[in-house]
This record gives structure tokens, sequence and C-alpha cells, in this order.
């Protein structure tokens, strides 16, 4: 099931194929109607055949004119996403479900209108539904070119991609809180001692996700020593396994994918930080909501221990999880060296810290309390005025309280 829902998530060309089959099909309909039903409708309702051909001619040239317009937009807001936010949230906007839509009503559009044109011959004199149907798929395509706008507009918004990672991550983390109470999933401190046969990596790039559907088999006991979202290279031991054969259930590809990666969600958010904080963009404010964000999701990631994840079934799968200190130094430790210009953005770490305090287990607190003195290691103090210094004081303080 996790191999179909990455095929699904990454296939962007499936809802836009499938609109587009049903443009077909619709022209299908619409041709044995006139052909072979007619003679059940008023004459008042038939068109001539030149009429017909030019509300098809017309219908064609405007649909293909707005999808023209579409596409230019998509790559406007592709542009803007890598280089303004990262290039690593481009799927983000291009998996968009109701993005992947509004392409397919435009394509089903121009495949019925153009296969109509095609089909409008002197046998169809006296059409009854094409053209109405045509007038009908003109009006939907306008209203899904109004969402369309509506969604880039939207999309386009830093804060509304923020969101966006926020809610991702905060699924993963409900998902994983799910399963431990329902005792699908348990947290341990060792993992099996020694299992015969090494898994090896089929190709290098990333892994993915694991399929635990198919991992976790009568009588297979897995163990898996590298995190999810890690690199590995073609042949790399990443595991071993009781029984030979279990790859197939490992899914390794070229791009990292959030569906069981939350550290890449982390990333994702940093790096559109960091981007705001460079010198040619300059918008710190984007970086404090990053942060925010950021805070948030290592709140609810701070109540859950470190440890492997076990995975129970009719087998077993231990998991290794990257720990909360790994996490907390991925997470900060470049923002960490490029914000160090910028209080604001400092200040904001410090809150972001404070804020994953709030509900963590006491060893997580603990390592937090440590990590706020080195985020503010490399700052000299001496060089800032008295207004700075006594904020930046004051936010420290509290955090460390």
């Amino acid at each position: 099931m996790k191999r179909l829902k990455l095929i699904y998530q990454e296939t962007n060309w499936w809802w836009p194929l499938l609109y587009g089959v049903g443009g077909a099909f619709l022209t299908a309909c619409v041709l044995a109607t006139d052909l072979y039903l007619k003679n059940y409708f008023p004459d008042d309702w038939k068109t001539t055949l030149d009429l017909g051909r030019t509300i098809h001619s017309s219908v064609f040239t405007g649909l293909l004119t707005m999808m023209t317009f579409a596409f230019s937009t998509i790559l406007v807001v592709l542009t803007t996403y890598s280089s303004q936010f990262s290039p690593r949230t481009l799927p983000n906007f291009i998996e968009n479900r109701q993005v992947q839509h509004i392409f397919g009503i435009f394509i089903g559009a121009v495949t019925y209108s153009i296969t109509m044109l095609f089909f409008v011959r002197p046998s169809l004199r006296g059409s009854v539904v094409a053209s109405a149907v045509a007038v009908l798929v003109v009006l939907i395509s306008i209203i899904a070119f109004v969402a369309f706008i509506h969604i880039v507009s939207q999309s386009i918004r830093v804060t509304t991609l923020l969101d966006r990672l926020h809610r991702e991550g905060i699924q993963l983390i409900e998902e994983q809180i799910d399963n431990l109470k329902a005792e699908k999933h348990h947290f341990i401190s060792d993992g099996y001692d020694s299992l015969q046969y090494p898994i090896v990596a089929s190709e290098s790039g990333y892994l993915q996700l694991l399929d635990y559907g198919a991992l976790a088999k009568e009588g297979m006991n897995i163990q898996i020593d590298i995190t999810i979202g890690s690199y590995v290279t073609k042949g790399q031991a990443i595991g071993t396994a009781n029984e030979e054969g279990v790859e197939s259930g490992i899914i390794i590809g070229p791009t990292r994918s959030s569906v069981q990666d939350f550290t890449f969600v982390i990333q994702k958010l940093s790096e559109v930080g960091l981007r705001a904080i460079s010198p040619g963009i300059n918008d710190p404010n984007t970086a404090r909501h990053a942060l925010r964000q950021i805070g948030d999701l290592l709140r609810n990631f701070a109540m859950l221990p470190d440890g492997s994840l076990l995975i129970g079934g009719e087998g077993s799968v231990i998991v290794k999880r990257v720990t909360f200190s790994e996490l907390l130094y991925e997470t900060f430790y470049q923002l960490r060296h490029y914000g160090q210009e910028d209080i604001s953005v400092l200040a904001t770490m410090l809150e972001s810290l404070e804020s994953a305090k709030r509900n963590a287990l006491s060893e997580h607190r603990a390592t937090i309390q440590t990590f706020i003195p080195f985020v503010c290691s490399e700052l000299d103090w001496s060089s800032l005025n008295d207004w700075d210094r006594v904020h930046l004081e004051k936010v420290l303080e509290k955090a460390l309280a």
C-alpha cells in the first residue's frame, strides 16, 4: 500500500490522462446521440453544419489559448518556488491535486473539442447535442480557469507553502501516534543481535519509504540500520533479515519523499527560512514564520521518545529512527550560522526552541536546554547595541527558564 501511495503521489500525469480519456469518451457519446437519437429532439434544437463548425472551432481556439496561459503561469510559479523558496518544495505545488484536476479539465475539454471538430461532417447535419455540449464544456473550463487563478494566487504566497508543510509534518506525527495507540508500532531501545542475511540497496538513491505490509510477513524478522531519507549507494548494506528476498518492500528513488520522512519536512521548512535570509532575498519575516512552524513541529516530535521503531504483524520490522538531538542539530545548524546577522531571526530561533520544550519529554527538554546556548555561541555580544542586547538577553533568559 505504501508503494502505491508513493506512486499515486508522484504520478503527476494520472488525472490529466484520465480527463483526456473522458473527453474522448464524451465525444463518442455525443456522436452516438447525434447519429441515432436526434429524431427524438425537436427540430428547433438542431444546428446547421456551418454553425456547428464555427462553434467547435471557436471553442477549440479559446480552450487552447486558455491552456497555454495556464501552462505559462505554472512555469512562473515553479520558477518562484525554486528561486524564492527551495527546489525541494516544487513537488508541493506539482502534486497539488486541485491543480492536476484543473489541468485535467483543460485537457479533457481540448480533447473533446478537437475530436468533435474532426467529426463534424455532412453526416452530422442537423446536430442536436454536439454544439450544446461544446458550450457547456466552455463554461466548465471558464469556472476551472477562475479556480486555477485562485489556487495559483494562494500557492505563490509563502505563508500558504509553510502552512502546507506544517500540516504535512503534523499528519506524519499524528499517524505515528495513532499507530502507537493501536499498538501496531512500538519504540524499542535495542534491535536484533544478529540476523543471517544482509539487505543491500538495489540502486543508488534515497530510502524513500518502507512498505511495512510487504516486509512484515509471517516469520519474517527484518532490521533496517539506516533512517528513512538516508542516501545509499548500490550494493550498500542497509540492514539484515532472517530470510532473503525482502528488497521488494524497500523503495529507493532519486529524490526524497515526505510520505514517511518527517526530517525531510523539517528540512524543507529550514530551506525556506535559509533562502529568506539570503542577501538576494532578505526577507527575515518569512524566515521567522518558518522558524515558528519548525518550533511547533519539534514540540510535537519531542513528545515521542527516542529509539528504533518496531512494526509488528505476522512478522516484525525494526527501523532506525533519527534521534531528537540529531534532528535538533540538523534543523538549526545552518539557520544558526546564517541567521547571526539578524537579531530578529536569532530571537525567533530561541522562541521556537522554547516552544519545542513545552510538551517535551524530560530527556528532550534537557537536550533543548543544552542546545540553546549553542545557537548563540557565534554571536559577538560586545558588537550589539544596547537595545538589541537587552532584547536578546530577555528572549534567551525566557528560553532557558
